[in-house]
């Protein structure tokens, strides 16, 4: 059986470390991306389930990453969970699978992440 994949994006190193320490759990194969540039490079290469990505980054943002896995048919199946400090989040303005608010509950991530992965 194909080890399902999940995608850690924030520019922030210490948050992603912490997601990564609180998810590997052996099941499923961590990648991590720095940005939304980055992290659309690994969305093509490499096919995650679930992608976990902040909002508030430099050169390509959350939500535009969030729309563009969204509007390509090569990839628009892949589960996006938003990460943000900002409480409201229009979903007009992205459609995301799934929105986390920051500072953020380590239990909330693992759920979020396993609803997806379950599916």
């Amino acid at each position: 059986m194909l080890m399902k994949k999940v995608l850690i994006v924030d520019d922030e190193a210490e948050i992603v470390e912490l997601i990564v320490m609180v998810l590997d759990d052996g099941q499923v194969q961590l990648l991590t991306a720095y940005d939304g540039e980055q992290a659309m490079r690994i969305i093509k290469e490499q096919r995650p389930d679930v992608v976990l990505t902040d909002v508030m980054m430099p050169r390509l943002d959350g939500r535009e990453l969030c729309k563009m896995v969204k509007s390509d048919p090569s990839i628009s199946d892949t589960k996006v969970i938003l990460m943000s400090a900002i409480h409201r989040l229009d979903k007009g303005d992205c459609p995301a699978d799934g929105l986390i608010h920051k500072p953020f509950d380590i239990v909330a991530i693992v759920e979020a992440v396993h609803k997806f992965l379950d599916q």
